[in-house]
């Protein structure tokens, strides 16, 4: 359904990738799962819904999401591009704080003048990858103009959550890393959005999903034991709070 790209390397900072569907989309809904990415959004034909929220043609900015969302999708063809932004590209994308966008698929518009990018990328008859480029160019054109660097405290406990094979108490790495909690929240609530502690929860679903996805014949069972939970039901309790269903249903629904 989707064709992703990589960044050229003068955005590598700030996008993690770039996609787009031009065509045939599935008539099921498509689950949007949740990894506190933030993403924009350009649609230039279809229509469809998240989390309630319309999407016709248009820019969008899609904000954290702490859970999984379906994407119900109006009619069987669309024409979409879209942007994952790193922390340091959500950050330097608009100064409205982003905890106003967790959960929230809001108009760009709302955020930042979108004349450049509709004359530009939205607007005229390209090819999707002349497109891509031509998204490239008013990125670097608009991170040019804005300077952020992400704190030290946002840096040093994530890259420790993301170590993990799953989350451990927050509470204890603070202590041992002699950092204050409050202060390490702030930076967390300032760079995603969202609180230390549900960043270190997608982190740690995401990595069971990846888990479930590579070993199809293992029980769930052991998957729990291998990422270090104490015990089955805290697995399934912490998977089912992000996915909205159990391990045993996501693998059930996995293609085979």
């Amino acid at each position: 359904m989707y064709t992703v790209i990589p960044p050229p390397h003068s955005l590598s900072p700030y996008v993690i990738n770039f996609w787009y569907c031009c065509g045939a989309v599935p008539v099921m809904p498509q689950a949007i799962h949740s990894d506190g990415c933030i993403s924009i959004l350009l649609v230039m034909s279809g229509e469809s819904n998240i989390n309630n929220a319309a999407i016709r043609s248009g820019a969008f900015l899609l904000g954290p999401q702490t859970t999984s969302h379906l994407w119900h999708f109006k009619y069987d063809k669309q024409t979409m591009f879209g942007v994952r932004l790193t922390p340091l590209g959500a950050k330097h994308f608009t100064h409205m704080p982003l905890k106003y966008v967790k959960n929230q698929c809001i108009e760009l518009q709302e955020f930042i003048s979108i004349i450049p990018l509709q004359m530009k990328v939205i607007s005229p008859i390209m090819e999707p990858i002349q497109r891509i480029y031509s998204l490239c160019e008013w990125l670097e054109t608009h991170f040019n103009h804005t300077s952020y660097h992400l704190p030290d405290a946002y840096y040093l406990i994530s890259s420790q959550i993301d170590s993990k094979a799953r989350s451990i108490k927050l509470s204890d790495l603070y202590d041992t890393m002699g950092m204050n909690g409050r202060r390490v929240e702030r930076a967390f609530i300032e760079v995603l959005g969202i609180s230390a502690k549900e960043y270190a929860t997608l982190v740690e679903v995401s990595k069971s999903r990846s888990v479930i996805k590579c070993n199809p014949h293992k029980s769930l069972t052991d998957i729990a034991y291998d990422l270090e939970y104490t015990d089955q039901s805290h697995f399934i309790r912490q998977f089912k709070k992000v996915m909205k269903i159990t391990p045993k249903q996501y693998r059930m629904r996995l293609p085979t």
